[in-house]
């Protein structure tokens, strides 16, 4: 890790830079008072029994379902996740020829036939590992069929009744639970054929589908709809719940930190690298407010990607960050700070998603660096981050993941922000008071008023005269100074200058 440098006493170009640092170094100090009150070691976490909707004083974390969960089990490379993206109409899993693409349990909320569950998609059972993750994938595939309300045990048509499907079949049976049998790949006349070979089994009925081609999916629904009860409670499919996305490099603590907070081992934590492949949404929730955890993939720099799989990762951790309302940006305390973390912090920024810099495996730092000491050197390294709060956590402990969590609400809530029209053009007076826009080719630019168009982040119009003349520079100027005033300084703001004598 680089050597972290004093701030000095006055920086003109920051100037609130120290002050920003005491308030990290603040925050940090309560957080280590308040740290007992969480566990120290994620293997003695034990799950506190909580009801769907969160009470009073519930325990945060993990959200137990509100609906039956339905599984899709079955061995490898029967096309469990293409089934499970044809199910929700969304490409949310990652599909690829080759067995074992999927690791973790991978959840989403749906309907059958108007009843509510939950979908849940699996690794496939028997998995050899390339990567030595065998029974770290076995142990999610056990905790799937073990909540599970009603199994789908998806089967290969073009391959027909194999070995393998009846020693699951079997251990399917043990468990007294519904099962329905998916027949998969059944397009052509071949495959369909095979499909009565699956009464074999022993479950009834047997649906054949095609998830390349969407075939046999209404029937499949009604299938599974009938083993499911009807419910009066309101359908929630967490679009309007806030999204935080857990992104950074590989092995830095994201599954370890997400595990602290759902209290199990809810993701698969290896020394691997590149042991997360789908981005993985989890429930949670926290003094009475629910909230969606996203798992990514660890990116890395590399021009070009290893396969499929891996190319897909990354467009999904891509995606959670261009869908998330704020983006965790998780960087390695004794590793500093790397190219990687730079470009996703650039497209963040781009983005114009608010953002939270955590600081993990804080227990591995160099002693004599203190946390205001680290603020400041994030700050210059991540240039476009340089207003973003760094919070600094010991996933693997459980040490100040949920108050990362509480900076993270309060960053949502700030982006949601209404500013009265007065005070923006009050604040727009000011910042023009303070720095006049420069004439360019004898026209001098002026700030006449200005209005909030939309949230997430907060939006502004600003019309001028000769807003064509005003330069990012000034731009950026402006948007600071805004932020300063209108007391957003810590999540980004989207400007747009317009003539006052153009017709929108």
């Amino acid at each position: 890790m680089r050597k972290v440098r004093k701030a000095p006493q006055r920086n003109s170009a920051h100037p609130g830079k120290k002050v920003k640092a005491a308030r990290v170094a603040r925050r940090a100090k309560k957080e280590e008072a308040s740290a007992s009150d969480e566990p120290q070691a994620i293997a003695k976490l034990v799950a506190s029994p909580e009801s769907s909707a969160p009470r009073k004083g519930a325990a945060p974390g993990l959200l137990d379902p509100k609906f039956p969960t339905v599984a899709l089990v079955g061995r490898p490379n029967v096309g469990k996740s293409s089934l499970f993206n044809a199910l929700l109409k969304e490409e949310i899993s990652i599909t690829d020829a080759r067995a074992g693409t999927t690791r973790d349990r991978v959840l989403h909320p749906i309907r059958f036939a108007g009843r509510p569950c939950d979908l849940l998609d699996t690794g496939g059972i028997g998995i050899v590992d390339q990567q030595d993750l065998s029974e770290l994938i076995e142990a999610q595939i056990d905790a799937a069929v073990a909540t599970a309300t009603v199994l789908a045990l998806v089967v290969d048509a073009k391959e027909g009744l194999t070995p393998p499907d009846r020693k699951i079949a079997e251990r399917l049976r043990m468990l007294g639970r519904p099962v329905v049998v998916v027949a998969n790949k059944a397009e052509g006349r071949e495959a369909a054929m095979t499909v009565g070979e699956f009464s074999a089994l022993g479950f009834e009925p047997v649906i054949s589908t095609s998830a390349l081609h969407r075939l046999g999916l209404e029937d499949l629904e009604h299938a599974l709809a009938a083993h499911l009860p009807e419910s009066d409670e309101g359908f929630e499919d967490w679009a309007g719940w806030p999204k935080i996305a857990v992104v950074g490099r590989r092995n830095v603590g994201k599954s370890t930190f997400v595990n602290a907070l759902t209290r199990q081992q809810r993701t698969i934590v290896s020394d691997v690298a590149g042991t997360t492949r789908d981005a993985v949404d989890l429930p949670l929730q926290k003094d009475n407010r629910r909230f969606v955890l996203i798992d990514t993939a660890g990116l890395r720099r590399i021009k070009e990607p290893h396969g499929p799989v891996e190319f897909f990762a990354q467009v999904r951790t891509e995606r959670a960050i261009r869908r998330a309302d704020v983006v965790m940006l998780m960087i390695e305390a004794k590793g500093g700070i790397s190219t990687t973390d730079r470009k996703a912090a650039d497209q963040i920024a781009d983005e114009h998603k608010p953002c939270v810099i955590v600081v993990n495996k804080w227990d591995t730092a160099e002693s004599d660096v203190s946390t205001g000491e680290y603020a400041e050197y994030v700050g210059g390294r991540l240039g476009e981050m340089r207003r973003a709060p760094v919070c600094f956590t010991t996933a693997k402990e459980a040490r100040r993941c949920w108050q990362t969590i509480d900076v993270a609400l309060e960053l949502y809530d700030m982006a949601r922000s209404q500013v009265p029209t007065p005070k923006l053009n009050q604040a727009i007076e000011r910042a023009e008071r303070e720095h006049e826009p420069p004439a360019r080719k004898g026209c001098k630019p002026r700030l006449l008023y200005g209005v909030q168009v939309g949230v997430g982040p907060p939006t502004f119009v600003i019309y001028c005269r000769h807003s064509d003349k005003i330069d990012e520079k000034y731009k950026r100027y402006l948007q600071a100074r805004l932020c300063s005033f209108l007391g957003l300084e810590e999540i980004p703001l989207r400007l747009f200058l317009r003539d006052a004598g153009r017709k929108r």
